[in-house]
């Protein structure tokens, strides 16, 4: 399952694996940037979408990667390490219960690139790591920024692990979207930036979601998480309805 970033949209993700896994569907393998790499590091370590949900609002985890600009310049994502360290005690993929991957932007190869091992908070830390309001994340000898600038939805990876590859984009355009100031621009300008590529991972899909109503919350809409989160449920019980579970794995929905 591949999850998009999205920034408070990513709670979206939530409710749909949780409607998925209400169907009896059985999720082996995620890959998420960003936010999605958020909710994707969750569920593949075995917390239940609810569980999930209720920690990002106990810890402000959103609001730390999300802040709202700084007078001070770059920023440190640094902070959260010792959240993910405090949920994700063991601090590697291999504790994780699904396969997990997670992407984010090298800026010495100007690449995407997917980790699978090594420390599961460094790369949550560079995936999420928003460039201009943050430091980038050195890991080894290369450093790293927000996954969604070059593989927003990386669904491409799993059709190496899995059967079928379900994706997630939680960041749909809105086309009549006013801009009321710099903090508008910036959201609107990454928005437009990485539905690029979402929309060639999408053709790596068997199923994907892509729920347009989200296009009526912002990035930074954090006090709207269970109404986001219901959001994601809803859409995905309601759309899931209408298909034939034995076609479940072969329709595209949005």
């Amino acid at each position: 399952m591949a999850l998009s970033g999205g920034g408070a949209r990513g709670i979206a993700h939530l409710g749909v694996v949780k409607a998925l896994k209400e169907e009896g569907l059985t999720i082996v393998a995620y890959s998420g940037t960003s936010a999605g790499a958020i909710a994707s590091a969750f569920m593949a370590n075995n917390y239940s979408p609810e569980e999930a949900l209720k920690v990002l609002d106990k810890t402000n985890l959103m609001r730390l990667i999300w802040p709202a600009f700084s007078k001070k310049g770059l920023l440190s994502i640094s902070k959260t390490r010792k959240i993910y360290e405090r949920y994700f005690p063991e601090d590697k993929f291999d504790s994780s219960k699904a396969e997990l991957f997670i992407t984010a932007s090298n800026l010495q190869t100007g690449k995407p690139e997917v980790f699978n091992s090594g420390s599961l908070s460094l790369a949550l830390m560079a995936s999420c790591c928003i460039p201009i309001l943050f430091d980038p994340v050195r890991i080894g000898d290369y450093s790293y920024v927000d996954g969604g600038i070059l593989n927003n939805m990386p669904s491409e990876i799993l059709k190496e692990h899995c059967d079928y590859v379900i994706g997630v984009n939680v960041a749909p355009i809105l086309e009549d979207y006013a801009i009321k100031g710099p903090k508008q621009l910036i959201e609107r300008v990454s928005m437009l930036a990485i539905n690029g590529n979402v929309r060639s991972s999408r053709e790596y899909c068997d199923l994907y979601f892509e729920p347009r109503e989200l296009r009526n919350y912002g990035t930074f809409d954090f006090k709207k998480s269970r109404e986001i989160f219901e959001h994601g449920y809803e859409y995905a019980k309601h759309h899931l309805s209408l298909i034939d579970k034995d076609d479940i794995l072969h329709a595209s929905i949005s």
